[in-house]
């Protein structure tokens, strides 16, 4: 085997010009694989790290408040960030998204913007240097938007900041609607001008998180949609959402504290009922109501007689209700209007009192309350109760949506349901970021077939070359045969040149294509307003080659070498001494 290796080297060097084009092909052929290679998976960490991310997270959590899907709000937060961190421990980073359409006021000019929140409260260095290629200050300071003396500090992108024709210092006038629906305007002070990384922070204006929500109406223990970033968002985003959608099943909502009307209270405990038909026949079925005529309707507040005559209560009379409220140490409290009174009976005790689902949850999420199972003098109903299954939940989860089409449907259902309470939905960015992920699926098939096209037209050129130089050495393969070396070993010869040809070729090639890379970086594209800028970092081209594609192109180039050459060499392998020696090119 040694002297099948020497003299295979020996071959190699002793025609230089032949194999000095040949592997200059097939390095070309491993560079171009390589480069087209790095940059598909470039753009896939584009999409997924700078825009999958912003625009819809790997996983998002999302809001709806009373069907609204514009009211994207939760009043307890905290446990929701909770139950997030607990089911996933691996999670790289929980972001919260708010954004809100407001119509801008510069100087002398107009235009719809979008006031977006970012957190500032980062403190790894991977963060830092993100939120520097991000926002690439032409005046002003990133970190101005923390000042807590300057009235709600801005920065807005270059386009933007010159259509408004504002600058540093200016103030910026907007109208746009709080999240309890009320139309609001508001000062923002400009603190800084950016370039845009991408096209989609074009046409947002930026405020810090906290200033933000405060701007537009949120509690201290309220948030807004909640993005997930993944550390393998490919592979874990719909297990980590199909998880979530599990750990996220709501319990019973119940108040517990002190009803009161004129100088009379008592301790009770309140249950929202739901609208819908069948849990107001069931609600109607179970109780027995002191008029006989009287149904219970998806306005109605119930008392029971007993409760009603401690209290000196009649049709049509407001009670007032005080709570504990989870956060803050403040007391919740709001009003209710009796309708109807029903009779004593062993479901309900005489303390509870049913109300409609549209004021329950007003009442409810004016200020979260404490659980109220903790209250000594709660009711709390088992599963057999009957009246157990009508009860409103604390939130509505949403069945997960499979696809976007799915998710599409279920938005719509949402809306024309107008459910009431807050509707929670989980989901990946399969379903939330489709259109995205079938841009790198398109750009990644296009660069394939490109390349794949290409590199065929080499092999093609490496076959005849191999060819004609087993063609050109027939007579010297006769000659080895008739000094004595058997076919197989003509075989590998030829086979071993091919090995140590394409090795070569493919080191020098993957050299080569990081070479060719670097210097492609350093290209500086203008992405002004073109949507393709959104798939360069800061207006150069990414490239992110992995060690094992490199691995896997350099043994597939050899691989399909070693067989090119398989075949002419066993022909060549299979001349008989006599016909070899006889053969004249």
């Amino acid at each position: 085997m040694n002297v099948l290796f020497t003299i295979s080297i020996r071959n190699l060097l002793r025609q230089k010009r032949r194999n000095i084009l040949l592997g200059t092909a097939i390095a070309f052929g491993t560079m171009v694989l390589i480069i087209a290679s790095a940059f598909s998976h470039g753009i896939s960490e584009v999409l997924f790290n700078q825009i999958v991310v912003y625009v819809s997270g790997h996983v998002s959590v999302n809001f709806a408040d009373n069907g609204n899907l514009f009211k994207q709000v939760f009043h307890d937060g905290p446990r929701f960030k909770e139950i997030i961190k607990k089911e996933v421990p691996g999670i790289v980073a929980i972001n919260e998204s708010i954004g809100v359409m407001a119509r801008a006021i510069g100087n002398r000019k107009s235009d719809n913007v979008i006031m977006v929140g970012v957190d500032l409260k980062i403190d790894d260095e991977k963060s830092i240097r993100e939120a520097e290629n991000n926002f690439k200050m032409i005046s002003g300071s990133f970190l101005d938007l923390a000042d807590s003396t300057v009235e709600n500090p801005v920065v807005l992108a270059e386009q933007k900041a010159k259509y408004l024709n504002v600058k540093k210092g200016d103030i910026l006038r907007v109208r746009y609607r709080l999240i309890n629906g009320q139309d609001q305007a508001s000062r923002l002070t400009v603190v800084g001008v950016f370039k845009p990384a991408n096209v989609f922070m074009s046409a947002p204006v930026f405020l810090e998180l906290n200033t933000l929500k405060k701007v537009l109406g949120y509690g201290p223990s309220d948030v807004g949609v909640l993005f997930l970033t993944l550390k393998n968002p490919k592979k874990d985003a719909v297990d980590v959402a199909n998880k979530l959608q599990s750990a996220l099943k709501p319990s019973l909502a119940g108040l517990a504290g002190n009803l009161s009307i004129k100088s009379n209270s008592t301790p009770v405990t309140i249950f929202g009922f739901r609208s819908d038909s069948l849990s107001k026949t069931t609600l109607n079925k179970s109780l027995s109501f002191s008029d006989p005529l009287f149904a219970a309707g998806k306005e109605d507040v119930l008392m029971s007689e007993s409760l009603a005559t401690v209290l000196n209560v009649k049709k049509g009379d407001i009670v007032s209700i005080t709570f504990p409220a989870k956060y803050n140490d403040k007391k919740g409290n709001g009003q209710l209007k009796i309708s109807g009174f029903f009779k004593n009976n062993q479901q309900l005790p005489s303390n509870v009192i049913l109300s409609n689902d549209n004021d329950f949850y007003k009442i409810f999420y004016s200020e979260w309350p404490e659980d109220f199972r903790k209250s000594k003098e709660a009711f709390i109903p088992d599963s057999k109760n009957p009246l157990s299954m009508i009860f409103s939940q604390e939130w509505n989860l949403l069945p997960r949506a499979k696809s976007t089409t799915e998710l599409q449907r279920l938005q719509s259902e949402i809306g024309q349901k107008k459910l009431r309470g807050t509707s929670v939905d989980v989901r990946s960015m399969y379903e939330s970021a489709s259109a995205i992920l079938k841009l790198e699926v398109a750009l990644n098939m296009i660069t394939f077939i490109a390349v794949m096209i290409l590199f065929f037209i080499i092999l093609i050129g490496v076959i005849n070359t191999l060819r004609m130089t087993i063609r050109e050495r027939t007579r010297e393969i006769g000659t080895i045969r008739a000094i004595g070396m058997q076919k197989h070993d003509v075989k590998r010869i030829f086979v071993l040149e091919t090995f140590f040809l394409s090795s070569i070729s493919a080191v020098a090639g993957t050299a080569l294509s990081f070479i060719v890379m670097s210097l492609l970086s350093l290209l500086k594209f203008k992405t002004d307003g073109n949507p393709m800028g959104m798939l360069l970092t800061n207006g150069h081209l990414h490239f992110a080659p992995t060690a094992g594609s490199i691995f896997a192109f350099n043994i597939f180039i050899v691989i399909i070498a070693v067989i090119t050459a398989y075949i002419p060499a066993r022909r060549a392998s299979n001349l008989s001494s006599a016909e070899a020696l006889r053969h004249f090119e």
